[in-house]
């Protein structure tokens, strides 16, 4: 029989590898539970914007339910990415959150030819929040009645018709793109900084139409200042339920912004299992539920891991539409 012999330094070094599991428990166990301190989400956009008004609700629930402040830290600038740089070099220990978009985290960094961040990389999905609808609207003078007239219309223009979206590089850019990719249409993007000026310049019919977050559209809809032609959804809404999809009519867009709640890489799992569960108790009370409701945010209760393989797949499908507009933030 063959001996093996082992020398004091690989012995030592295999008992320290068995120990190594027994050591992190152990370490993590006497930081006591968490949380410890006050946690810090980040939204990477100007407070009081729907985001910031969402998270800013969410956090006061959070706050009971884990026994610490949750302070909101607004870091505006250049798409989120600003925001969500900070959040991607603070410490993986679970007290600095950030409030991720498609915006930030699936868009820009694929059009940024020096992203301060790798999406996939530098963080973890912990939970979702929701979708808010997008709205395609023209003027009710407008001779479209509906999408496949403006589409009909816009093939057969001497002139190419003009869309508005609030940035260029946003998800209203982008949705358009789709749009005209998948239906051969030539349309002239006109971008405007924010929602609220796009949507000032629809009302003056400065553009042909434009790609707008419902929330801000639904008031002039309903005045008859707007007419609605489509949304970009996931099902008929039941306040416009004669209104169709994007996908119904063959534009493979099924959702408008996705917003959710991100971490650095590298957090303990028990505590991204810990946020996930109080995050999502938090959205399922009866006061934010409703108040998401009246702003057109459709809520999501997935489970960590299928957010994670959510939002891997998102920064993967954006970026084929980044690539195939040929959008670039530099």
């Amino acid at each position: 029989m063959r001996q093996v012999h082992l020398t004091r330094r690989a012995l030592l070094g295999g008992i320290g590898a068995a120990m190594l599991p027994t050591v992190a428990t152990t370490a993590l166990a006497q930081q006591g539970p968490y949380p410890q301190k006050p946690i810090t989400i980040i939204v990477p956009w100007t407070a009081g914007g729907g985001g910031d008004v969402i998270v800013r609700m969410m956090g006061a629930s959070l706050s009971k339910r884990l026994g610490q402040a949750i302070v909101v830290d607004n870091r505006a600038g250049a798409m989120g990415t600003i925001g969500s740089g900070i959040a991607a070099r603070s410490p993986a220990d679970g007290y600095t959150l950030l409030y991720a978009t498609v915006d930030s985290h699936a868009i820009a960094p694929a059009a940024l030819k020096k992203p301060p961040y790798d999406a996939k990389k530098a963080f973890v999905a912990i939970a979702p929040i929701g979708s808010t609808p997008l709205a395609l609207v023209v003027s009710p003078s407008h001779p479209a009645r509906n999408l496949n007239q403006f589409l009909q219309m816009a093939k057969d223009a001497k002139e190419p018709l003009t869309y508005g979206s609030w940035s260029v590089g946003t998800i209203s850019h982008l949705t358009m793109e789709v749009l005209k990719q998948s239906k051969n249409v030539n349309l002239v993007h006109v971008p405007y900084n924010g929602t609220a000026p796009l949507l000032q310049a629809q009302l003056a019919q400065q553009i042909d139409c434009s790609m707008n977050a419902l929330s801000v559209v639904e008031p002039h809809v309903r005045s008859g200042a707007l007419r609605l032609l489509a949304l970009a959804a996931p099902q008929r809404m039941q306040e416009f339920p004669d209104v169709p999809t994007m996908k119904e009519v063959g534009i493979a867009i099924d959702n408008g912004p996705w917003l959710g709640i991100v971490g650095p890489a590298g957090m303990p799992e028990p505590v991204i299992a810990q946020l996930h569960d109080a995050i999502e108790a938090s959205l399922r009370e009866p006061a934010i539920v409703e108040q998401t409701k009246k702003m057109f945010m459709m809520l999501d209760y997935k489970p960590q891991r299928s957010y994670q393989d959510f939002y891997v797949s998102e920064i993967d499908r954006w970026r084929q539409y980044v690539q195939t507009a040929k959008v670039s933030l530099d």
